[in-house]
């Protein structure tokens, strides 16, 4: 069982938290019904946000029952590289689409928000060019208060598949490189569950929703510090 862990930004003069924002997040569906079932028994009003770093699975039905259940909640989503046109058409008419945007949350804090995934082997619905990656997200406003959710990680973080190949963004990459964001929460890579920082910037592999693991993040402020609490709960 995997037991959470305390990670600080800032040395802290005491163990006193003034604020703490408390994220749910979730990623990689594919479609599992078991899955979806338990998920209506976790969400909670102990979580000020729910995020969903996509690949839902194509089936309309199901896309609908996802965001009825966390409809109910403060959540954001944004689409992986499995997901089709109407799929998104689903969270966006709700008004939790966040690609391609952003918005303010608590704390001075940010999220941003951007979908799919650079080119894969398999020629996905939802894969985009480096290029395209980071002229786009280039133009969002990223911030060193920005909680910066991706479908795909960064190149080299948290990105190895079981066949020993680092498959994240070069683009995702340099914008954390130039940008210092607060947080990058992803998805995609279904092998690797974990943390670990780059730079300032705290990166997030959430594990994928068809194995009932989710990636439950508290960040605790105490004037301009931050830390975190991160851990991967069974659901």
């Amino acid at each position: 069982m995997l037991l959470p862990v305390l990670i600080f930004l800032n040395q802290y003069n005491n163990n006193f938290y003034m604020e703490t924002l408390r994220i749910a997040a979730f990623s990689d569906f594919h479609g599992d019904e078991i899955a979806l079932e338990k998920l209506k028994h976790l969400l909670t009003n102990k979580y000020d946000y729910v995020l969903i770093a996509g690949d839902i699975e194509n089936n309309i039905s199901y896309a609908e029952e996802l965001v009825e259940i966390v409809g109910k909640y403060k959540t954001f989503f944004v689409p992986g590289n499995n997901d089709g046109e109407e799929i998104i058409r689903i969270f966006d008419r709700r008004g939790i689409l966040i690609h391609n945007k952003r918005v303010e949350l608590a704390f001075g804090l940010n999220l941003v928000g951007f979908g799919f995934s650079n080119p894969t082997p398999f020629n996905t619905i939802g894969e985009l060019s480096e290029e395209e990656i980071y002229e786009s997200l280039s133009n969002l406003k990223i911030d060193s208060n920005t909680i910066l959710l991706t479908h795909c990680p960064p190149k080299g973080i948290l990105d190895k598949t079981n066949a020993g190949l680092n498959i994240g963004s070069t683009s995702i990459r340099r914008i954390l490189e130039e940008k210092s964001p607060l947080v990058n929460l992803f998805g995609h890579v279904h092998e690797v569950i974990g943390k670990e920082f780059f730079g300032r910037t705290l990166c997030i592999n959430i594990p994928p929703a068809f194995s009932h693991s989710f990636c439950s993040l508290e960040i605790k402020k105490e004037k301009e510090n931050f830390g975190f609490e991160v851990s991967f709960p069974k659901f």
